[in-house]
C-alpha cells in the first residue's frame, strides 16, 4: 500500500510527499493525495481497493470516493467485488465495514455502467445492515432512470412494503421518485397512509408527484428497458 500511495503522490506531483518518510496509510496527508489523482491513475487506484486488510480500509474508502468520481468503468468488475465479498480472519471471524459498502455501491452508481442497479438492488435485497440497505438504496436514487428495470423495481417495491424502517422507506420512496416509474404509485400510496413519521410520508408525496405518467411503466413492456445480469431471487 505504501508503494501505491507513493505512486498516487507521483502523478499528482506532490513532492513534499516523495521527500518525506511518511507513507502510512493512516496519515491524512497521504490519504489526501487520492482526492488529487486524475484518469490516468485509476488503474492505481483500482489496486488500493483490491486491499483486503481492515488497516487499509481508510485509503480504500477515499479511492472508492475518487472512481466514483471519475465515473471509472474501467473499476466495475471490482466495485462488484467489493459490494458481493465477505473479509474473514483467521478463525473465521469476518471484518464488516459498511462504510466500504455504501461507498462502493454510490461509485458504481456513478460508472453508469448497466450492470450497476442489479447488484445495488442485490445489495439492498440481501444485506441486513439498514444503513447499507440505505446507501444502496440512495445509490439506486443517484442512477435515476437508468436503473429503471422490472428487476431492481420488484427489489425497491418488496423492501418498501416490508420495512418498518423511517429512514430506509424515506430513501426508498425518494429513489422511486427520481427513477420515475409508475408503476411504484401504489407502494408510495401506502407509504402516505402508513405508520411511518410525517416526513417520510412528505417525501413519499414528492416522489408520486415525479412519476413519468406519460412513458410506458417496464411493466407494460415485454423486455427490461434495461439489460439485467440475472433475476434476483426473492
Amino acid at each position: 500500500m505504501k508503494k501505491i500511495l507513493s505512486f498516487l503522490a507521483i502523478s499528482v506531483s506532490f513532492s513534499i510527499l516523495l521527500t518525506s518518510n511518511i507513507f502510512g496509510v493512516h496519515n491524512i496527508t497521504n490519504v489526501d493525495v487520492i482526492d488529487e489523482v486524475g484518469p490516468e491513475g485509476i488503474p492505481e487506484l483500482i489496486e488500493v481497493i483490491r486491499s483486503t486488510d481492515p488497516e487499509d480500509d481508510e485509503v480504500r474508502l477515499r479511492a472508492l470516493k475518487r472512481l466514483g468520481e471519475l465515473k471509472a468503468k474501467e473499476a466495475v468488475d471490482m466495485l462488484i467485488e467489493v459490494l458481493e465479498t465477505r473479509r474473514l480472519l483467521a478463525g473465521g471471524k469476518e471484518v464488516y465495514n459498511w462504510k466500504l459498502k455504501v461507498m462502493a455501491a454510490k461509485a458504481l452508481a456513478q460508472t453508469d455502467d448497466p450492470r450497476g442497479a442489479f447488484y445495488i438492488a442485490l445489495m439492498l435485497r440481501k444485506d441486513r445492515d439498514i444503513t447499507v440497505k440505505r446507501g444502496a438504496a440512495q445509490a439506486l436514487g443517484l442512477m435515476g432512470e437508468r436503473a429503471r428495470t422490472k428487476t431492481v423495481l420488484d427489489v425497491m417495491h418488496s423492501e418498501l412494503e416490508i420495512t418498518r424502517d423511517n429512514a430506509l422507506a424515506n430513501d426508498i420512496s425518494e429513489a422511486l421518485g427520481k427513477i420515475g416509474d409508475k408503476s411504484s404509485f401504489v407502494y408510495l400510496l401506502k407509504v402516505t397512509q402508513g405508520k411511518y413519521l410525517n416526513y417520510v410520508k412528505e417525501t413519499a408525496q414528492k416522489a408520486i408527484a415525479n412519476l413519468k405518467w406519460n412513458v410506458p411503466s417496464v411493466y407494460e413492456t415485454k423486455e427490461e428497458s434495461k439489460p439485467a445480469t440475472e433475476p434476483v431471487k426473492k
